[in-house]
């Protein structure tokens, strides 16, 4: 899957964004799967609209659309719940707008990243060559932490979250990170500073890692091993992209204020 997401990301336009919105609308569907675990029964397709909405706001740049979308959103989600006579109000609701806020916003930021050089005057391919850096430091960061962490992994990091994961492999992560981001700065991204790059590469080596903690806190506390079954020997959407979803809105928001 690899190299056609690279591929996705470097066409942009549709291609890219209607990547993102398949991924926002399984991941809204693992995740509202793993609160029916906790006996929560959300509104699914009132979420699922509102996803696909979100994406198609952020691929146009309707930032003040997209408020007004997610405010509608809520109230549609608290008025229906009148109308539903299922158990725990409370949480349904809760865990029905807390998936736009896990899945959809953050997997958005993707899609406003790689419209960035356009928006902002820069070429075409400079935003396909911002989603390119992320995901590479992402999955070099991921790959280095479990290869090196199995190897030299001594000390656990959050055994009650993850008891395979060690401070060692979180430090090649981390490390291995900056250093794709220099790689990738070097050799195909010369239109991004150095400092930029390696700022992007540290927060994919560190908030990419916390955000496969919060992921992994989730599945067990709804008693799984995976999101789902969707991609053998891989897990579900979120088990692949839970890197992604915190690491999206930071780098969004760095390049918005810092470097645009």
């Amino acid at each position: 899957m690899g190299p056609l997401i690279l591929l996705l990301a470097w066409l942009g336009s549709y291609f890219f964004a209607t990547l993102v919105c398949v991924i926002v609308l399984l991941g809204l569907h693992e995740f509202y799967n793993l609160a029916d675990h906790k006996g929560v029964n959300a509104q699914r397709l009132v979420a699922f609209v509102a996803g696909a909405g979100i994406c198609y706001l952020m691929f146009h740049g309707e930032v003040q659309a997209l408020s007004v979308l997610i405010v509608l959103a809520v109230l549609v989600i608290l008025t229906s719940e009148l109308f539903r006579s299922q158990e725990s109000p409370f949480l349904n609701i809760s865990a029905t707008i807390a998936g736009l806020f896990y899945v959809a916003v953050p997997f958005g930021c993707l899609i406003l990243i790689r419209e960035m050089g356009r928006t902002s005057g820069f070429k075409s391919d400079f935003g396909g060559k911002l989603i390119i850096l992320i995901l590479l430091c992402i999955w070099i960061c991921d790959s280095a932490a479990y290869i090196m962490g199995s190897r030299f992994g001594r000390h656990k990091l959050f055994a009650r979250v993850s008891p395979n994961k060690t401070v060692e492999g979180t430090l090649f992560g981390f490390l291995f990170a900056l250093l794709t981001a220099y790689l990738s700065q070097l050799f195909f991204f010369a239109e991004l500073s150095r400092t930029n790059a390696l700022v992007i590469g540290g927060i994919c080596g560190s908030f990419g890692q916390v955000s496969d903690l919060v992921e992994s806190l989730l599945k067990r506390d709804a008693g799984v091993k995976d999101s789902s079954g969707l991609i053998p020997g891989h897990g579900g959407i979120l088990d692949r992209f839970d890197s992604e979803i915190l690491v999206a809105p930071i780098v969004y928001f760095y390049l918005r204020i810092m470097v645009f």
